[in-house]
Order: structure tokens, then C-alpha cells, then sequence
């Protein structure tokens, strides 16, 4: 006897909130244009977790990915009982340049006090991550950068073996939507990330993957 009715797969993992989603998960963005084109309503996979350790803690970065590639790493932030959801982008030396100039730019690792710096171009790639103004929110600090989700894991002593120490420095505009993020690495090289905060209704499905 032929089976016409076929059995429905059930995901046995079901998925309430952003900060459980994990490599192979999926996420669905709000149609916004408060996101550039090739994010507003767009469906992303998660491809990597990594984890930033600090002295008293930890944070977890998702490295999503759209269909054409196009990488974007989100951060879910608590805040006062609410949640937010953190986008960022990285960007290049002649883009640093482009936006602020080097010149000003370089005043954050030159001056004791913490630095205000101000946009003077606004690419249009670049516009919805990016604030009038920015104020640096604390001095650098340093934490340890692993390649791996430590969410249910135990998280290695600090300092120890294992994982990477970089420099962080965090720059915030008036409204606090939006951020400038610098992680200094051993050697000097040196990534600057535009972030882009957003409540975290803005994430309007969540898939879970294959398990």
C-alpha cells in the first residue's frame, strides 16, 4: 500500500529568543530601512559563535551570514530587563579614513582623557551604522577572544592558555544606538567595527537547524 501521507519532521530543538541560537540556526530581520538593503528582511545563518571573555565574564558574538555571503556579527546585549540586539560591521583603514580621517581618528590612542570624535563623511554603504558623534564610554580594557561558544561550557581561567588577548576600546554616540568598537591585537593589527543597536523585536523568526 502506497504512503500517501507523509510524516512531518519536527525540529526536536525549539528556539524562544535570539541568544539561543547556535551554528546552523537561522534568523529572520524586520523589513526596516532602518537596515541597509542586504539585511533588511533578510533570512541569516549563523556560521560561527565566538566568545569574549573578560575578567568577570563573558560575551558571545554570532557571525551571521545572508545568502550572497555578506557577513554581519551580532552581539544580544541586557540591559535594565530588556534586550537588544548589536550589529556590527567591520571596516577598513581607508574607510576610517573616509569617515572620520586618520587624523582624527588617531587622537583616540594619543590623548589621556577619554576622546569625542565626530563624523565628517557618511558613506551611504555605510550610513545606518554609523552616529553623528562618538564618545569614548571607558578607558581600553582587555579581554581574551576564543573561537568557540563557551555558552554551555565552562569558561577557562582568565589569562590562561587558550585564547587571544586583544585591547578594547568603545566609543558611543549621544543616543546609544550606535558604536565604534576598536580591538587592538598582539603584533598591532588593529579591526574597527560600526555598530548598529536595535530592539530585539527587530529579529522576527528564529530557525533552528539540523541537529
Amino acid at each position: 500500500m502506497f504512503n500517501f501521507f507523509k510524516k512531518k519532521t519536527v525540529p526536536t530543538r525549539q528556539l524562544t529568543e535570539p541568544s539561543q541560537l547556535k551554528v546552523g540556526d537561522m534568523l529572520t530581520l524586520i523589513d526596516s530601512f532602518a537596515y541597509p538593503k542586504w539585511l533588511k528582511g533578510q533570512s541569516l545563518r549563523v556560521v560561527a559563535v565566538h566568545t569574549y571573555q573578560y575578567q568577570y565574564g563573558a560575551e558571545y558574538e554570532m557571525v551571521l551570514e545572508n545568502q550572497s555571503g555578506q557577513v554581519v556579527f551580532l552581539q544580544i546585549e541586557q540591559e535594565d530587563g530588556e534586550q537588544w540586539a548589536n550589529f556590527s560591521i567591520k571596516v577598513q583603514r581607508e574607510d576610517v579614513d573616509d569617515i572620520f580621517t586618520l587624523d582624527e581618528f588617531a587622537r583616540i590612542f594619543d590623548e589621556d582623557s577619554l576622546t569625542q570624535i565626530s563624523v565628517v563623511n557618511a558613506p551611504e554603504r555605510f550610513s545606518q551604522f554609523l552616529g553623528n558623534s562618538y564618545q569614548q564610554t571607558q578607558a581600553p580594557f582587555v579581554c581574551y577572544f576564543h573561537q568557540r561558544d563557551f555558552r554551555q561550557q565552562t569558561l577557562p581561567q582568565f589569562e590562561q592558555e587558550g585564547g587571544e588577548p586583544c585591547e578594547i576600546i568603545t566609543l558611543a554616540s549621544d543616543d546609544d544606538k550606535h558604536s565604534l568598537n576598536i580591538e587592538i591585537w598582539d603584533g598591532g593589527e588593529t579591526d574597527v567595527s560600526l555598530t548598529l543597536s536595535r530592539p530585539i523585536s527587530d529579529i522576527v523568526e528564529l530557525f533552528p537547524g539540523s541537529d
